[in-house]
């Protein structure tokens, strides 16, 4: 047991139970700036989501289709409890925690009593709550939100939106009438998932698939339009690159990986992939996927031409460094561009920067990736 090769070494403690020694991070080593606490390019992440601006210039049909389909979603539930349950939650609770269903059955319910009983103190520190350090100013949306400064449906719309509550004591009201774009929660649980799969790559394309379920969350709560739950999954995933490609900054992610690697090892009694083999899965590697892609887009028209090259977004290739241990960087970059949707899609990019809309971590996670003995890839069974 332990951690694999691509996450280093390191020695956890055992208690007289074999049980490991849970251990914070000394306070000196989160309670200092790092580099990624701001984005690549300047202080804030507009730079990801500004494709907003032309379409709410230029193109009032994907404007209205915006409006439209969250009324179609939101409406749907009204009869779905189950459905408003699980949006509420996404609203309300921990997405740390709620992210944590994808982990399968049992290494799920593992997980959310090794929490409870405050045995992650690292993971805890880097990914739940509000002052997850691994969140920050820089990533919450608040500056882009006030840039765009777009009402949301139930304001636009009120007498279309339908209203969900499930009345538990302390919760706040979830129809909070602050900018729409881009959606905070759907950001906050894009960042987690994605450095959460770096930590449990077996599990990957799972924890994607339950991120893109509490960005589809906002839709069904009626608080959010399809494009904001788009623009949060891409600035969320592109701040989760930042981090990794920080250097101070990734061996707390390494630290807290193999922290919460070693605690499901011994609640489980085997090595995580026999745990895995033998747990109910919260869906199987196809289905992650399908359900992922369908929400990248949300079933808009294309406003730009399809067939258009992809360019990967920096930092991007460092995400796959876990489910594709085997290969460079300009190899994980094949992957990504292998796995990438298509062009034209609202939120893309045309002016040749690179597009983050298209980035399908879900299936970048999950490909199948052989090198060929000339190194190129087959990703999938195509050559590229």
């Amino acid at each position: 047991m332990g951690a694999p090769s691509f996450i280093p070494s390191q020695d956890q403690g055992a208690g007289a139970d074999g049980a490991p020694v849970p251990q914070p991070f000394p306070a000196d080593s989160l309670a200092r700036p790092f580099t990624s606490d701001t984005s690549n390019e300047g202080w804030f992440y507009h730079y990801v989501v500004h494709p907003f601006r032309d379409l709410e210039q230029n193109h009032p049909e994907v404007m209205d289709e915006n409006l439209e389909i969250v009324v179609r979603i939101n409406n749907a539930a009204k009869d779905d409890r189950e459905a408003q349950l699980l949006a509420l939650q996404d609203d309300h609770d921990d997405p740390m925690v709620n992210l944590s269903a994808a982990f399968g059955q049992n290494l799920g319910a593992h997980f959310r009593a090794a929490v409870e009983e405050g045995r992650l103190p690292k993971t805890s520190a880097l990914l739940s709550g509000n002052l997850a350090r691994a969140g920050g100013i820089a990533s919450s949306t608040f500056v882009e939100k006030y840039t765009y400064n777009y009402d949301r449906p139930f304001v636009v719309a009120p007498e279309r939106i339908e209203r969900y509550y499930r009345d538990n004591p302390g919760d706040d009201d979830p129809y909070s009438e602050t900018p729409s774009y881009p959606s905070g929660h759907t950001n906050k649980a894009a960042w987690t998932a994605t450095l959460m799969s770096m930590m449990l790559p077996e599990v990957a394309p799972q924890i994607q698939a339950r991120a893109s379920e509490a960005g589809h969350s906002r839709l069904v709560m009626g608080v959010h339009y399809p494009l904001d739950v788009m623009g949060g999954r891409m600035m969320g995933n592109q701040a989760a690159a930042d981090r990794w490609a920080d250097p101070e900054f990734r061996p707390l992610i390494e630290a807290a990986a193999a922290e919460l690697r070693a605690e499901l090892e011994w609640r489980c009694g085997t090595t995580l992939a026999e745990c895995i083999a033998a747990d109910t899965p919260y869906m199987s590697d196809e289905a992650a996927v399908a359900q992922y892609t369908e929400r990248m887009t949300y079933g808009f028209k294309r406003v730009g031409e399809a067939g258009v090259g992809v360019t990967v977004p920096a930092g991007y290739a460092g995400l796959l460094a876990t489910t594709h241990p085997q290969l460079t960087d300009e190899q994980r970059v094949k992957v990504l561009e292998a796995t990438a949707i298509d062009s034209g899609y609202p939120l893309d990019r045309t002016d040749g920067r690179a597009s983050h809309v298209r980035m399908n971590m879900a299936a970048a996670m999950a490909a199948d990736v052989t090198v060929n003995a000339d190194g190129s890839l087959t990703v999938n069974g195509v050559r590229v």
